[in-house]
C-alpha cells in the first residue's frame, strides 16, 4: 500500500520573508518536495510570475503537481539534481531568476516509507536511500562492497560519528557471513559495535550519524550543495536571492564559507549575520525543523 507524499516545509515564512517576492518574479524551488515552499511563493506570484520546481526524486514531483495543480503554467517541474542547475535554466530557456531556495532535509515520507530504506526505526526495509531509484548506487552497494577504510571515512567525516572505525569493522565481519540487506540487520551491526553507556545515553538514536552518513554518501549531498552554490549565483538578477535552509554541521558549514567568500570577492551580501532557527512553536508542531538553519545571501 503505497503512502501519500508528506513533508512539512520549515520555515515558510521567513523563506518567502528572505525571498523578497517579486510578482512577475522567477523562481527556483531546487528542492521541490511536496511544494510546500513553492505553494507560498505561487501565491504571491501574478500571471507572469514563474517557478521552476526541481527534485531528484519523482515521488515528490507527482505529489507537488497534485498539490499545486491550481497555480498551471505558474509551475514548470523538473526530475533531476539541483547540481545541474546549468543544463535545466539552460532547457528551460531562462538564463536569470530572481530568487533560489534550497532546503536541504529528508522527507517524511522518505525517511518512513518501507521500501525507501532511509530510516533505521523500519526493520524491514531494503538498504537503498537513493533519492533518485534511477541512479545505481545504493546503500546496498555502499554496505556490503565499500572497503573497511572507506566505509570507517564516510562515518567519520558525515556522520561525525566517534565509533566510525568499530563500526565500520563490525559490518566487513558481518557481511562475510552474508550480504547486509535490510535495515533492520545493519542496526544490528552497529549496536554491536558501540558500548551500552553510549546507545541508551543519548538524546538521538545510536544508529542516526550512521544512517546519515550512508545517506549522503549515496547521494553525494555535499558534493551536490558545493556545486549548487555557484552555480546559483551566477543566475541571478542583480539584488536576486538565494536562501538555503540546512539541517545539520556540515551542511551548515558548506553554506556558511561559501557565503562568506562570496561576501568578500564583494560579489553578494549577508543578509543573515547569524542562521535563522524555528520558533519554538513550530518546533513543537514540527518537530523535524529542530536542527534547522536558514542562511540567505543577496546578489550585488
Amino acid at each position: 500500500m503505497s503512502r501519500k507524499f508528506e513533508h512539512i516545509s520549515v520555515m515558510p515564512k521567513e523563506v518567502v520573508d528572505f525571498l523578497n517576492i517579486k510578482p512577475s518574479g522567477t523562481y527556483i524551488d531546487a528542492t521541490l518536495g511536496a511544494g510546500g515552499h513553492s505553494k507560498q511563493i505561487a501565491g504571491q506570484l501574478r500571471d507572469q510570475g514563474l517557478i521552476i520546481g526541481i527534485d531528484k526524486d519523482p515521488e515528490a514531483i507527482k505529489a507537488a503537481k497534485a498539490g499545486l495543480v491550481e497555480y498551471g503554467t505558474k509551475i514548470k517541474y523538473v526530475h533531476d539534481n539541483f547540481s545541474n542547475l546549468d543544463q535545466i535554466l539552460d532547457e528551460q530557456g531562462v538564463s536569470k531568476v530572481d530568487g533560489i531556495l534550497a532546503d536541504l532535509g529528508v522527507s517524511s515520507y522518505q525517511l518512513d516509507s518501507l521500501d525507501r530504506g532511509f530510516s533505521f526505526r523500519v526493520n524491514d526495509a531494503k538498504l537503498d536511500m537513493r533519492m533518485d531509484p534511477n541512479q545505481s548506487l545504493s546503500a546496498y552497494e555502499v554496505i556490503n562492497e565499500y572497503s573497511e577504510n572507506e566505509l570507517r571515512d564516510i562515518f567519520y567525516k558525515l556522520g561525525e560519528e566517534r565509533f566510525a572505525k568499530g563500526v565500520a569493522h563490525k559490518i566487513i565481519l558481518w557481511r562475510k557471513e552474508k550480504p547486509i540487506e535490510k535495515t533492520g540487520e545493519l542496526v544490528l551491526a552497529i549496536k554491536s559495535a558501540m558500548p551500552p553507556a553510549y546507545r541508551y545515553g543519548r538524546k538521538e538514536h545510536f544508529a542516526t550519524k550512521v544512517f546519515r552518513a550512508i545517506r549522503m554518501e549515496v547521494n553525494q549531498e555535499l558534493t551536490a550543495l558545493e556545486e549548487l552554490i555557484p552555480r546559483a549565483i551566477k543566475h541571478l538578477n542583480k539584488a536576486g536571492r538565494l536562501v538555503i535552509i540546512s539541517f545539520h554541521s556540515l551542511e551548515d558549514r558548506i553554506v556558511k564559507h561559501k557565503f562568506r567568500d562570496l561576501a568578500k570577492e564583494d560579489i553578494v551580501k549577508i543578509l543573515t549575520k547569524k542562521p535563522i532557527i524555528p520558533t519554538n512553536t513550530e518546533i513543537k508542531e514540527n518537530p523535524r525543523s529542530e536542527s534547522a538553519k536558514l542562511r540567505a545571501i543577496e546578489r550585488l
